[in-house]
Parts: structure tokens; sequence; C-alpha cells
């Protein structure tokens, strides 16, 4: 519990009355007459009442008291905050020479007034020759220039104002605030920095969040504290101590002081403000004349933030106290982020370790939020705030502040987009126009992302009910009832061709469609979009068992053969670029080689090995000696109990399934059977101590098709019986994909759905599902075709198949219903550390019998 707060005088108004009659009593006895009618009372409980008020306020605090109490801690205003913006400057033809924008060039809006933004470039921006376009980072606010703030006078705890605060808090920008005192030539080594202006040379200071025990011999001792909402520069105190810790017997300056009669100069950035965070397209003018260059801003502007009121400085003020400038607990890490930058309005902390299986200890992962103010919280309003300088930022003075031997990763928080659709009966006194209005902006606030009034945005990770969106709208004024309330994701797997189950992480799968990755942590009950690759076409996903974490998309480029690896090395949570290939890559398959990730592909062109590195080469695998341009299918790994790497590869042309047992090395691939059919799936099914091959085969037209094969591989050598059928009776057409729950086998086949057999039951044949399963059927009642099939071995099992139509999910391979609906009506499932993109609520307002 708190402290209790002592009175200072805890006489009250009745108190005071006994107290002054009890005087009157003992020093003028002929006053005799003390009732309540009586004039010389009347005055006593005037008095009494006034002097009541007086005690009153001093058991009180004073507002003017506690802000200097907060001073004394350090704790100050937060200024503002300047909004950071891409500039493209252009020509209207290629430039025959370099022709360049100097920093410091100034770009505003086109509507005039007072609080239109200036923006000014943070460095040079060069339009090369034969160039039409150049870009350059700008920041809001205006750059004030060698502004004389008075000469120094030998003496501790001097302090300067500037003329024109506030400055702006600082954005990255070396130059945002040089403080210089003006020094001799010879006082400048050849590494001291300096500056001129006005034929003095200027040595510049550099700027500590506080001052210590006086510098030892090798620290920097030219230093100084700023409030940048005063606008106040204070350089060192003195005080009785020394280097060590302890007390000196004469007081000590902390740092250098400004030497008496130097002069003391400065350059900063003033103003910002949430002004700045202008759209696209509108820093369209030129403040400084650049004849035949024009400018635009193809990003809106972010992270602008108005000055911190002192009310809020009151109430955040003592919980610093909890951090002494550290960051330790989430909670530091969290508060720390949003106060560090303006384009930061919450954040969410946790240790990489807990969330993910594999990751590494003593990493802290920090997601935020963009700032918004209000409007629209739809994905691409918020993406257009998401600066990669922000995160850099971030982690860079993270680092500074956090326990040595932590890490920490700043990313911007995922976000699902979502939308309501609802029907509402108004009564008919009700505008119901204003009511709908007013519905979309209570389901706004109550599923914002970003804090509003006061309300500090959806919970990260809380699912969503549909009871919530009943209470909201229920409560607004004029609503009669709700009815038929939907929920609505808009970014659901639709056309699935890759389905996978993480073997690392409990309850993970991912899906590939059209352009997206997605991902579950919860078993199919909620997907989110990881990865968004525009202009390409995600074919093939792969995960690596034995590197938690390490996640591939294969993707093809539009209409094209081409071919791009991306990969993930966290889950999905960030993508990099790995390679791309001008053929086409048919399938993939990971492996640890030598410690290091890497991707074995199967092209049109052979099979490659691909390090999972940004700018690795990789080379392509010589399988057969005499064909080295055959192309390949299908590659699976196979890491058998001893740990050592099989690769096998299915050939093009019919030439059957190749097996390496040495990594895949070139020259090393043996051909194992099948030849004749045309094999398109490899996969490997690990039991124990057991591994073994299983191949599906691709069928022609109206054909049966041959169906799946299997074989067991005992250390390097091969089952004596070869490859042989999984199971009889196959019908199914193509086989697309296989999975595995134990020795039972499943296959997504082109016209039979998921068929199901385990080659040690006796009967072993295939088991078709009936045409009322679930599994999405044609015009003419065949089952559509299905790509792709993963399992989980889970009790109870889990098995999830994706095509055309979407992605499905059986717990026993017989009934299937949709595993990513885009409307739900009881809840949709929210990841961990994710929030709601909300966008346009569709709600039909109407009277309907209402009287």
């Amino acid at each position: 519990m708190a402290l209790p707060i002592p009175n200072l005088d805890d006489r009250d108004f009745a108190r005071l009355l006994a107290d002054a009659k009890a005087l009157i009593e003992a020093r003028s006895p002929e006053w005799t007459d003390l009732s309540p009618g009586d004039p010389g009372v009347t005055l006593l409980e005037v008095f009494a009442y006034l002097t009541d008020t007086l005690i009153y306020r001093v058991n009180r605090l004073p507002e003017k008291a506690f802000v200097q109490f907060l001073d004394l801690i350090g704790v100050k205003v937060m200024p503002p905050a300047a909004a950071s913006v891409d500039l493209e400057f252009s020509l209207a033809a290629a430039a025959a020479t370099d022709v360049v924008i100097p920093r410091g060039s100034r770009v505003t809006t086109a509507r005039s007034g007072a609080d239109s933004p200036v923006f000014a470039t943070a460095e040079d921006a060069r339009i090369a020759a034969g160039s039409r376009t150049a870009m350059v980072r700008a920041h809001a606010g205006e750059i004030v220039e060698a502004e004389p703030l008075g000469v120094g006078n030998g003496r501790p705890g001097q302090s300067a104002r500037v003329a024109r605060p506030p400055i702006s808090l600082a954005t990255g920008d070396v130059l945002d605030l040089v403080v210089g005192v003006e020094a001799e030539p010879d006082e400048l080594g050849n590494r001291e920095p300096a500056r001129e202006s006005g034929g003095v040379t200027y040595r510049i200071w550099t700027e500590t969040e506080h001052f210590g025990a006086p510098p030892g011999p090798d620290d920097e001792r030219h230093l100084y504290v700023v409030d940048r909402a005063e606008g106040v520069i204070a350089f060192a105190p003195a005080a009785h101590a020394d280097p060590g810790g302890g007390l000196a017997a004469q007081p000590v300056a902390l740092a250098a002081v400004p030497a008496a009669g130097r002069r003391i100069v400065a350059w900063y950035r003033r103003g910002g403000g949430a002004n700045g965070n202008v759209a696209a397209g509108t820093l369209t003018v030129l403040k400084d004349a650049m004849p035949g260059v024009s400018v635009t801003n193809p990003r809106g502007a972010t992270g602008g933030r108005d000055r911190e009121t002192l009310e809020n400085a009151m109430i955040r003020g003592p919980q610093s106290l909890h951090t002494l400038d550290r960051v330790v607990t989430g909670r530091d890490y969290e508060q720390f982020a949003v106060a560090a930058h303006g384009g930061v309005s919450r954040a969410r902390a946790v240790t990489r370790a807990e969330a993910w299986t594999g990751a590494p200890p003593g990493e802290v992962q920090v997601y935020v939020v963009p700032g918004l103010e209000g409007g629209s919280f739809a994905p691409d309003v918020l993406e257009a705030r998401m600066s990669a300088q922000v995160l850099e930022r971030l982690e860079e003075a993270l680092h500074a502040r956090q326990p040595i031997g932590t890490r920490v990763r700043v990313r911007w928080a995922g976000l699902m987009p979502i939308r309501v659709r609802a029907s509402v009966v108004v009564h008919r006194a009700e505008d119901r126009v204003a009511v709908e209005r007013r519905l979309r902006d209570r389901l706004d606030r109550m599923l914002s992302p970003v804090p509003l009034d006061g309300a500090g945005g959806w919970p990260f990770g809380e699912h969503l009910r549909v009871a919530r969106v009943y209470d909201a709208l229920q409560g607004e004024r004029g609503v009669r009832y709700v009815s038929d309330v939907r929920l609505v994701v808009d970014e659901v797997p639709d056309a699935v061709s890759a389905t996978v189950r993480d073997p690392n992480h409990p309850r993970t799968w991912y899906a590939g469609g059209g352009a997206r990755v997605f991902r579950t942590v919860d078993d199919a009950r909620g997907w989110v979009a990881v990865a968004r690759i525009e202009g390409e076409v995600v074919e093939r996903i792969g995960v690596l068992r034995e590197a938690p974490g390490w996640v591939v998309a294969c993707t093809r480029v539009g209409d094209t053969e081409s071919s791009v690896v991306h990969a993930s090395a966290d889950y999905g949570e960030t993508w990099s670029r790995i390679a791309q290939f001008e053929f086409h890559v048919e399938d993939v398959a990971l492996a640890l080689i030598d410690g290091a990730p890497h991707t074995f592909l199967a092209t049109d062109a052979g099979l490659f090995r691909q390090p999972l590195r940004e700018g690795a080469v990789g080379d392509r695998l010589l399988v057969v000696g005499e064909d080295a341009g055959l192309g390949f299918y299908a590659v699976t790994t196979v890491v058998d109990p001893s740990g050592e790497l099989r690769v096998a590869a299915a050939a093009q042309e019919l030439k059957g399934v190749y097996l390496s047992f040495d990594e895949g090395r070139p020259g090393t691939f043996t051909q194992t059977g099948l030849t004749g059919q045309d094999i398109r799936v490899l996969r490997t099914l690990e039991l124990s101590n057991r591994r073994v091959l299983v191949a599906g085969a691709y069928a022609t037209g109206d054909e049966e098709g041959a169906g799946v094969f299997r074989v067991e591989l005992h250390g390097t050598e091969l089952d004596a019986q070869g490859w042989g059928p999984v199971g009889a009776n196959w019908t199914g057409g193509s086989c697309r994909d296989v999975a595995f729950i134990g020795d039972t086998v499943l296959a997504a086949t082109e016209r039979a759905g998921v068929t199901v057999a385990n080659p040690r039951q006796a009967n072993g044949v295939w088991r078709t599902p009936t045409r009322d399963c679930g599994l999405p059927l044609r015009e003419t009642g065949a089952f559509q075709a299905l790509r792709s099939v993963a399992a989980g071995d889970a009790v109870p099992p889990l098995v999830l198949t994706g095509g055309p139509a979407g992605l499905f999910r059986s717990s026993d391979g017989r009934t299937w219903r949709p595993a990513a609906p885009a409307e739900l009506s009881d809840e949709v499932a929210l990841p961990p550390n994710w929030l709601f993109a909300p966008g346009a609520h569709e709600i039909d307002v109407g009277y309907g019998d209402a009287g």
C-alpha cells in the first residue's frame, strides 16, 4: 500500500471555532453570549472558515513545487517531435552533369498559412548525370544557424537559453542540435570536432543525459545537458566528488566548463509537431529556388508529435523513478519506445525465447505501433507510417540503455484487417445516417490499434468475440436491437498452393496463396499474412526441422517462368530475398550443411543447392553425369538417426528417383527406381529410428494414375524390396502432395479429395472420402483438385488441405470444414503481439417495426 501522507495541520472548522471560543472564555469572561446568533461569533465563524481553507491548501503539495521536484530528478517535458519523410527530387529531362540539391533545402505544401510545415533535407541529394531523380531524407522544422548564446564565465553551472525554443526531439540527424564554444586553433587536436562561423572556430561539445562523477583522463569532458522543450542548455555544475565515486575535499566541476570570455553558439532544429504528418504527394513547393527541379513525397511523413502537456508530464514523471534511465523490465522497454520517438504510439516487449521455440536467450523483441491522430486505421494507412528509420533509431537508443548481454530487436506490430457487418434497428425518431456514422466510429474506437481519447487501444493478441460487438453497438443511443453480426477478415488463405506444419513450434502452420504467406500459431483458428510479395505467386513453402525458425517461400514471378526464393529465420516475422532464377523452381527442401541452413531446389534446369544468405551464390549439383541439364520435379532431404544427411530428387522425363547418401554432393547420386513413372512429389516419413521415402505420381487427362510409392532406407542402403505401392485401388488421378500421421499416408489428389492409406494394415487400400465430406466439388459432382496437404500428430490429429477453393481442416480425414473462413459468427482469433486494423464496416441501419 502507499505510504500515508501526513497533514501539516489537522485542525478543521469545528476545532478552529472551538479553540477561538475557549480563548474568549479565558481572556474575555465578560463576553457571555457565544450563541450562533451573536455578531461576534459570526465573525469567528467567518475567520474559522477562511483558516480552514488555508489549512486545506497547506496540506496539499502545490503544483509548482511538484513540478520543481520532478525537475530535480531529471524529468522534463517532452519537446515536439519533428516529422520525417523521404523526398524525391526530379528533373524534366536527364541531366548532362550531376545536379546537387544542398543539405537544408526547404520544401513545403501547396497550402499557405502559418501552420504549413516546412521540411529541410538532412543531407545533400545528388541527381547523377544521365538520371532524373534522387531520394533524400528530410525533417520538419526550421533550422537555426549559429545563434549566439552568450559568452562563458569560466564558472561551473553556467546555462544559456536559445532565442527560439522549443528545440525538436532528436531525429537521428547529427545536426539536430550542435553547441559550439569558441576555441583557439592551438587548442584543437587533429580529432577534435569543430565548426567555423563568421571567421571564428568553435569546438563542438557533446550532449549527455546527465552529469555523473567527474570524467576520467580518457573520458569526454566537453559535455552539456539540454531541456529541449524550454530551450535551456546547461553546462557542468561543481560538486565534492572524484572520478572514483568518492568525496573530494574541494568542489570539482563534473565536466569541462566554457572558459571566461569564450563565445557560445548553437545550431538547432526548432518546431515540429503533429501537423508535419502530411499525406503522400503534398510536399511539392520548393522554398529555395532550384530551376528545373521539382519535388514530391511518394509516402506520407511520419513521426510528428506535439509538445507534451504539463499534466501528462506530471503523470509520467514519477514513473521514471522505476527505470532510472535504464530498460530492464518489459514495461521499461515499452515506455521508453513510446517516449523516445514521435512516430510510436504504443509498444509491447517480450522475450523472444518465451515467444518462439529455439530463439536465443537474452533477446528482447519490441513490437511498436505507429502514431496516428484519428482517421482511418486501415493497414495501408498505418503501413505508410511504418518507417525503417524509426526502428533503427529505437534499436540504437534501447541498446544504449539495456543490460550487458541483452540484445534487442524492434519491429512494427502485425496488423490483421477486419470489418464488422451487422443489422441495426433504431427508433424512428433517430437519424439513420447519423446513427450509422456513430456506430462506425464506436467500432473503430473499440478496435483501434492506437491509443485514442485516453483509451489504450485494443489489447495485443486479444481475440474479438462477437459478444463484444453486440455490446458496443447496443450501447449506442437510439439503438433498439442488433442482429446478424458477422466478423469479416479481409486477408485469409484462399487459392492455396502450399501448406506446411512447423515441427519446431507448437500449433504453427504456414499456407501460401497468391502473393501472400500466411501463418497460424493456434492450429488454424486464426491466420495472418506474414509476407506480402507483390507481383509474385507463392508456390512452395518449406521449413527446417533441424534449425527452428527457418522458413522458405518459393514464388513465381507473374506469368513468367522465373522463380524467387525468400527466407525467414524467425518463423516468418521478417523475410529476405535470397535468390532469383530465370527458370522455374518446382520444389524446395531444407537442410543444415556444416551448421548453416541451405535449401535444395528442384528446377527445370537441374538440381541446385542454395545457402540461405542474402547475396550467396548457389551451385548446380551434378546428378546424372551424362545429362547435366536434366530437370527435376521434386526434392526431399532425409536426416537419418545417426545425423547423416541424404538427398533424394525426382527427375523429369520419366527418369525416376535419384538418391545421394552424402549430403547431395555432386557425383554421389544413384538411380533408385520408378523409371517410367512421372514422379512429381517426394516426401520423407520419419518414424523414430525409421526413414521412408514416399513418392507421388502425376497422371495425364482422365487416367486414374499410378498413385503413391514408398521405400524404406536402412543406413546407406535401400530396402531390398525397393519401391512399392503405398496402397491399392488408387483412383485419384495425379498425386499433388502427401502428408503423414504415423504410418498412415494422406494424399491430396486431382479428383478424389484427400485419400488415406496405411500400408501396414491388412487390406492396404486407398480410402476415398464421400461426396458430402465437406471438401469442394466440381459442377460434375467430382472433387475439385487439391494442391497441398499437411498433418500434425497431436491428439486429436489435425489435417489441413488446400486448393483453389481455399483451406480445409479435418481431425479424422473423413469430414472436412473450412479452415480459414473470411466471415465468422463467433470470434476472430488474433495471434500474440498482433492488433486489429479496422476497415470499412458494413452497418445496415433501419427502423424495422420500431414505433
